[in-house]
């Protein structure tokens, strides 16, 4: 990737702390297909002032209506669906159709601001002990049929979440109102408990929300800007099939979907610019063709031609173009280069690969610069040795617990294995990033003396079927994100075996030990400013002595806009472009 670069997150810790400071103790993954040397301070506040959660949001220099934005996507998304969303393509389109409660308001600087969206502030914490939370949604907050977006549409956007057949988003607000990692053993979703009454969740009148908690949970106002709490009218609910047409709170609304060739998004005449803190409507729409690979997508879009003047590439400049993209004055205002909060593992299924030294071996060996080097080297990323990003309140260095160096060390793998022949399935994307890292998984593993088969499924797939309890496969790459600045988004999601189901799991190492669940448990009931640090303790302990995944290397992003695309930046928060300020020239 780049030199050592560092995302400071000192000035996170402070803020979050002061911010939090009564509290107890974040997507999903982004398209893998997808420094500059300098260190960025992020920081990440939540905004006291009401009049900050207010609309409109301020105009987009330059920014004038009409046009159409195209982004170009090699895969269909695995869900619109809110309530089931976890990947971060479908998160930036949902920016633009539906609200959530709170959202993170972002300036490319690194600067992020927890807003009220939905709702008229990020939180009213009832009794400062972060048990009982109120919001007021806004008042005049349109549908696509001009109808009130209500308290009671947010709360039944929420009680479908509990039903199994939703599953593949967040599960955060979904434990904590049952104080359960196993949120549907009682009430289990609208569909199958035949009532839409959530425990711990009310709406006192048609614009407040309340909810209530057995134990402390200050990350709710961070926990409510994913798209959990996006409302759903139950009437426009279609259950599976809200995936295909999703009922629109936002600027814009769906004209036509039609999978794995394009979205097309038109304005919705009733939202209202003046209920808005955070988007604007200025592109008459926006199209995403859904397709060509990151080479076609960058070609397309160096040539500048066209309809492809107005396009962004979503998966980023492939290896073989880095340098020509990199290397060309010309393209330089059109070139995005930016960290992203993702850190890629190679997962270890740990109910199929029990033996720890094998994982040891897995992870001695492992090529990992030369899976750097097929995302085009510092351009999209650098070697990792931690489980948490850097950008992660309380991260700390430490020494690489299984050193192989950049490319492995297929020896030191043959010692761990004792002279066993060892079969490891893994499952590869079907996407260009699958099929130019499978090789190099391939080629240092059996150096070390595994027998690898590689099987690839279509990437569509790849997210459900790792989430899947008891799938075939021994290991795969995967990639997190945060949610929100701090690790309680990431390692209790991640390695607390307690939350494990049949299907929609996050934690697909299918790693549970009573030592790490009593720390998390432990450290999930400090303040977030003394928590970071024993965040980071975790991280360490997982690795060295458990050894679930092998942490591969902290993501970087690289890829052009066309020359007639405005306003467009990666966004420190989801890790992919922000589109709700994107015109068109």
């Amino acid at each position: 990737m780049r030199p050592r670069r560092v995302i400071a997150a000192t000035g996170v810790a402070l803020v979050l702390a002061s911010a939090l400071a009564a509290c107890s103790k974040n997507t999903g993954e982004v398209d893998p297909d997808r420094d500059d040397g300098a260190v960025r301070q992020q920081t990440s506040a939540i905004a006291t002032d009401p009049k900050e959660s207010q609309g409109p949001a301020p105009a987009i220099p330059g920014a004038s209506r009409g046009g159409t934005i195209r982004t170009i996507m090699q895969a269909d998304f695995e869900h619109l669906d809110p309530q089931r969303t976890y990947t971060v393509p479908a998160m930036a389109a949902e920016q633009l159709l539906v609200r959530t409660l709170t959202q993170f308001r972002e300036d490319g600087t690194g600067k992020l601001t927890l807003i009220g969206d939905l709702a008229e502030t990020p939180g009213k914490d009832v009794n400062g002990d972060c048990k009982i939370w109120e919001y007021k949604i806004k008042q005049g907050v349109r549908y696509e049929d001009g109808t009130d977006v209500t308290a009671a549409d947010v709360a039944y956007g929420i009680a479908r979440s509990f039903e199994e057949s939703i599953d593949g988003g967040p599960t955060y607000i979904q434990e904590w109102l049952a104080d359960d990692p196993a949120y549907n053993a009682t009430y289990k979703g609208p569909y199958t408990s035949g009532s839409t009454t959530v425990p711990g969740l009310s709406t006192p009148d048609a614009y407040t929300l309340v909810f209530t908690f057995a134990k402390p949970h200050c990350d709710l106002p961070y926990a409510l800007s994913l798209p959990t709490s996006a409302p759903v009218p139950q009437a426009k609910d279609t259950r599976t099939e809200y995936d295909r047409r999703i009922f629109s709170s936002g600027p814009y609304k769906i004209k036509e979907y039609l999978k794995d060739t394009r979205l097309v998004l038109e304005r919705n005449p009733h939202w209202k610019a003046e209920t808005d803190p955070l988007r604007h409507d200025y592109p008459d729409s926006f199209v995403w063709e859904l397709g060509p690979d990151d080479t076609a997508q960058t070609e397309r879009i160096i040539a500048d031609a066209g309809d492809d003047a107005y396009a962004i590439s979503t998966d980023g400049t492939p290896q073989a173009l880095v340098n020509q993209v990199l290397g060309n004055p010309a393209l330089k205002e059109r070139t995005i280069s930016a960290p992203t909060p993702f850190v890629y593992y190679l997962t270890i299924n740990n109910e199929r690969i029990t033996d720890i030294n094998v994982r040891k071996a897995i992870a001695y060996a492992i090529d990992k610069q030369g899976i750097v080097l097929t995302q085009g080297g510092d351009a999209g990323g650098r070697v990792a040795n931690t489980l948490l990003a850097e950008s992660t309140i309380g991260w700390k260095s430490y020494p690489n617990p299984w050193d192989g160096g950049p490319n492995g060390n297929p020896e030191k793998a043959r010692e761990l294995l004792g002279g066993k022949k060892v079969k490891l399935v893994f499952m590869a994307r079907s996407s260009a990033f699958g099929q130019v890292t499978a090789p190099v998984v391939k080629e240092s593993l059996e150096k070390a003396g595994f027998e690898v088969v590689v099987k690839t499924v279509e990437t569509p797939q790849h997210n459900p079927t790792a989430r899947t309890r008891g799938n075939e496969y021994d290991i795969h790459i995967s990639n997190w994100g945060a949610d929100w600045p701090n690790a309680a988004s990431t390692i209790p999601v991640l390695w607390d075996g307690r939350s494990l189901g049949p299907k929609g799991n996050s934690n697909i190492s299918y790693f549970n030990s009573d030592e790490v669940n009593q720390k998390i448990d432990a450290v999930s009931a400090l303040p977030a400013g003394e928590a970071g640090p024993r965040w980071a303790e975790i991280d360490q302990l997982i690795n060295e002595k458990y050894v679930p995944v092998v942490p591969l290397f902290q993501s970087h992003f690289t890829g052009v806009i066309g020359s007639k695309v405005g306003g467009v930046f990666l966004s420190e928060s989801i890790g992919t472009h922000v589109l709700y300020n994107a015109y068109a020239k």
